[in-house]
């Protein structure tokens, strides 16, 4: 006795002894066609993390897709836009960024294309000539 079991519906997950199951749908790991809200490779293609902040069956299409370190930009349901300012960022992964190489002498930084694929764009501007 008490030795059935109750599983959620695919693409859901859950089993249960006995009682009902508690179902959760990760849409970053499903990978089924039938889940149409799941992001399946939509963050992964692009090189970015996937994040379901909420994994009822009633909570769809939450999952976020985040831009890796140092790069930043996030996206509800889609890929997200990464950007990476190379004035701002003091990550030592990042071997193109200014740190603080303008502040140091006193200089604003300047990153005038912020698209990851677009590095070492930034400058420091010499105030009197560049910002007036």
């Amino acid at each position: 006795l008490s030795d059935w079991t109750c599983s959620c519906p695919s693409p859901q997950t859950g089993v249960e002894t006995a009682k009902a199951a508690t179902c959760t749908i990760d849409e970053c790991v499903v990978t089924d066609a039938a889940c149409t809200t799941c992001a399946r490779t939509t963050c992964s293609d692009e090189g970015q993390a996937c994040n379901d902040p909420n994994q009822a069956p009633d909570v769809l299409s939450d999952w976020t897709c985040s831009c890796p370190s140092p790069q930043t930009g996030v996206e509800t349901a889609k890929a997200a836009t990464c950007t990476i300012d190379e004035c701002v960022v003091t990550d030592a992964a990042c071997t193109t960024c200014a740190r603080t190489t303008c502040s140091d002498e006193g200089q604003a930084c300047n990153d005038p294309n912020q698209a990851p694929d677009v590095l070492s764009d930034w400058t420091c501007p010499d105030v009197l000539s560049d910002w007036t």
